[in-house]
């Protein structure tokens, strides 16, 4: 029935977004695994989260002995402050392998350790086009991105002000 496959793919997508719009960076997973949970556990699953943070959940079937295991991961590829700069400005580390090639004009949200969550920007450091004449040509790395937050913060003091220390995610 076409009409019924439709509903399952819609139903499948709708679950994806809801999860991938959870912010699951390494260490930080648990908002994640309890979604998966208490979605399972909506369906009449059985559903339990492990020592270690994943989530296990019984399908049912008939034969134990020739079971499935499904396995994937929740966590996100993330960053940590390694440095509040001068200007205010966040200096990063990778978390989980994340490549600063692929963070360069993303949107970021960053999490302090008071529960506080801040948004911002990942750039290069010297983002202008028009002043920057190796902009095109710079490498990418931790020392060449930052995130300029969507603040009034402009001095390493105004950044701390704001909560913010190095090792927050």
């Amino acid at each position: 029935n076409l009409m019924m496959t439709l509903t399952y793919a819609d139903y499948a997508w709708e679950q994806t977004e809801k999860l991938l719009a959870i912010d699951s960076p390494s260490g930080y997973t648990a908002k994640a695994a309890a979604w998966v949970k208490d979605s399972f556990e909506a369906l009449g699953f059985k559903a339990h989260i492990t020592t270690k943070g994943g989530v296990v959940i019984d399908l049912g079937g008939k034969n134990e002995a020739d079971g499935l295991l499904l396995e994937a991961h929740a966590d996100t590829l993330g960053a940590m402050v390694s440095q509040i700069k001068g200007d205010g400005r966040l200096k990063m580390t990778s978390l989980g392998g994340m490549n600063p090639n692929n963070a360069e004009a993303e949107n970021v949200r960053v999490y302090t350790r008071s529960g506080k969550v801040y948004e911002g920007t990942c750039q290069l450091s010297n983002a202008s086009v028009h002043v920057n004449g190796d902009y095109s040509s710079a490498k990418r790395d931790w020392s060449s991105i930052e995130i300029v937050l969507d603040e009034d913060a402009s001095s390493a003091k105004e950044t701390r002000e704001l909560g913010i220390e190095v090792g927050d995610i």
